[in-house]
């Protein structure tokens, strides 16, 4: 057999095809970050600081919802199918924000958005298997990884360009208009069916759980009462603990069974993605906030600042990515400790007043992430038993976006408690610089004591000689 070189995927029959996916991988990308940048101004104009967290739980979970469904509709109705119907309530769902002169209407636009763009993304992947020979997979999914390198660097450029006054209004237009070419190319270079998935189902008992779960967390944040806020935080709990014991006793999976479990490796794993993703989340959702209002940055400035956390993961993944298989376990071990330094140290820079120290800390909240990601992911599915493999992977996300989701909504809770949810003052975001980061320190520490125990857990002599 030849081997595939990457002039391969630039013919004119392939070159369309990694020009669709890479466009799904970047609907999802820039909508993210482009969004948190221009979050200030959007409230500024519409209202709803205390709902300010409210929008990225929401595009969160409707992205873990959208992820989950998306091999099951892809096998029940065509992979064609089910990406035209996954752009329809994207391009709904960004013309509900492009409009939305309410909270309300803007939150429920950010929802469809995030069903869409999970099942785009999750369908992409399943294109991947569908549009090119095997040869080509590993350096498509390298492309799909750069995509996210590009929006990194041009999100914040446009949230600037379109963060003053209504501009935001224009900035979500366009995603419809790139929403409507999507869905026009899908037509014309993906095959009218093709049944690439197992036909699991969709885990309906767990989605529902999960989504009441996150519901309960995002209400405990404005509820405006100590003892109801508690007793929402003790429902969030339980619905969580709910989904994880439905997830294991039902036919269709969106978890593998250890999932939570601390004994189990694997599992170990995932609990540390959920607790690392959910105490970092702090500086992508309010540092453009805190770096506009107590630093004086213009939103473009403020979105490049947050913009180093996610360059920092980038620059580091790359650097890291051809070391040797034996060296895993310590890149996983130096990577959540990098993490962790960049959460406490973020408790002292954020509200320092010094841009340099600030660009540092977060350069160190995304370097860390850079360099244990694809040792842990890759890890976490060595560990998992045979018959859970498949969805084990696909879960990786998911437990991701579940922790920035509970994470974004707790930090929402604690900066309303500081008196964000009034309007941005100095001294306010200030505080928050500070408390939402302390108060993120305990999960951090118990992130990175799984990601250590994973990290110097003795590996299977077979798993590793088929990672090499």
């Amino acid at each position: 057999m030849t081997e595939a070189r990457w002039s391969d995927l630039f013919t004119w029959a392939l070159l369309p095809r990694v020009i669709l996916v890479c466009f799904g991988i970047w609907l999802n990308a820039a909508d993210s970050l482009v969004t948190t940048t221009i979050m200030p101004s959007v409230v500024r104009a519409i209202g709803g600081y205390q709902y300010f967290a409210w929008p990225v739980a929401a595009y969160l979970l409707g992205s873990i919802l959208g992820g989950a469904t998306a091999g099951y509709f892809a096998h029940a109705r065509g992979l064609r199918a089910a990406l035209i119907a996954a752009s329809v309530p994207y391009v709904v769902g960004c013309a509900m924000t492009a409009l939305a002169h309410s909270m309300a209407v803007f939150l429920i636009g950010r929802l469809l958005q995030g069903l869409a763009a999970g099942a785009i993304v999750g369908l992409c992947y399943v294109a991947i298997n569908v549009l090119f020979p095997p040869t080509h997979y590993r350096r498509v999914l390298a492309l799909l990884a750069g995509v996210w390198g590009i929006a990194t660097l041009f999100g914040p450029l446009l949230g600037g360009l379109f963060a003053r006054g209504s501009d935001w209004q224009i900035l979500f237009w366009a995603f419809v208009v790139q929403g409507f070419v999507f869905a026009g190319a899908i037509a014309i270079l993906v095959p009218d069916r093709a049944d690439a998935s197992e036909d699991s189902g969709i885990p309906v008992r767990t989605l529902a759980l999960l989504t009441f779960a996150v519901m309960a967390n995002l209400v405990a944040g404005v509820a405006g009462n100590l003892a109801l806020s508690v007793a929402l935080l003790a429902t969030t709990i339980t619905f969580l603990f709910l989904a994880l014991r439905a997830d294991a006793s039902g036919r269709a999976h969106l978890f593998p069974r250890g999932v939570a479990d601390p004994r189990d490796p694997a599992g170990q794993g995932y609990i540390a993605i959920f607790l690392l993703s959910a105490s970092t989340i702090a500086y992508g959702l309010y540092g453009a906030a805190i770096l506009q209002t107590a630093y004086g940055l213009s939103p473009l400035y403020a979105g490049y600042v947050v913009g180093v956390e996610a360059m920092g993961w980038t620059v580091t993944a790359l650097i890291v990515a051809e070391r040797p298989h034996a060296t895993e376990g310590f890149w996983i071990r130096a990577g959540a400790s990098v993490a962790v330094a960049g959460v406490v140290s973020m408790i002292f820079t954020l509200s320092s007043g010094s841009l340099i120290a600030v660009i540092v800390s977060a350069a160190f909240l995304g370097g860390g992430f850079g360099m244990f990601w694809a040792f842990l992911t890759r890890r976490v599915q060595e560990l998992l038993p045979a018959d859970e493999k498949t969805h084990g992977a696909s879960a990786i996300p998911s437990v991701q976006m579940l922790g920035t989701a509970v994470g974004a909504a707790l930090c929402g809770l604690e900066a309303n408690a500081l008196g964000v949810g009034h309007g941005f003052t100095r001294a306010n975001v200030l505080s928050a610089a500070v408390w939402l980061f302390v108060c993120a320190v305990p999960a951090t520490l118990v992130g990175w004591f799984f990601a250590w125990r994973i990290g110097g857990t003795e590996m299977p002599v077979n798993a590793a000689v088929s990672s090499r």
